[in-house]
């Protein structure tokens, strides 16, 4: 029983906590003026084509944070983050009204182990975030007063 829970707890983590504690992430930042806008509403957007963990809505600014979470104990790879820019951040910015457009959209990249230097490269051309575990953990730590 104890070999299936712990076979069972890497999916669960990155499937729920990991997507929650990144959504967290984004709101305590946005709250404190940590990123480039302020959003009005963070949650996920699911639909037949597009799956975003995180997405953060500026109404006002027209801007859009669109984040991918992964738990994997590799860094992520180059093509898990052109899937991001080329795939995920378009197809959810198309939900917006009137199709995202002039919209500014920011692609988020939320990876426990962080990502390969190709992988950073790629996501900083488009303007991206890289918020790793010790980054998160950081953040979070400090914004709610515990070090």
């Amino acid at each position: 029983m104890l070999a299936e829970i712990q076979a069972g707890l890497r999916a669960f983590v990155g499937q729920t906590a990991w997507e929650e504690l990144a959504r967290t992430w984004v709101f305590r930042q946005g709250v404190q003026g940590r990123l480039s806008f302020k959003p009005e509403m963070i949650g996920s957007h699911w639909s037949r084509i597009v799956q975003a963990d995180v997405v953060a809505v500026s109404w006002r600014e027209h801007v859009v944070l669109v984040g991918e979470c992964k738990w994997g104990t590799d860094r992520v790879s180059r093509q898990l983050v052109r899937h991001l820019v080329e795939q995920t951040l378009p197809n959810t910015i198309a939900a917006l009204p009137g199709h995202g457009e002039g919209w500014r959209a920011i692609p988020a990249l939320f990876a426990r182990a962080g990502a390969t230097a190709d992988a950073q490269s790629l996501l900083g051309d488009h303007g991206g975030l890289l918020i790793d575990l010790p980054t998160l953990y950081a953040d979070l730590g400090a914004t709610s007063g515990e070090s």
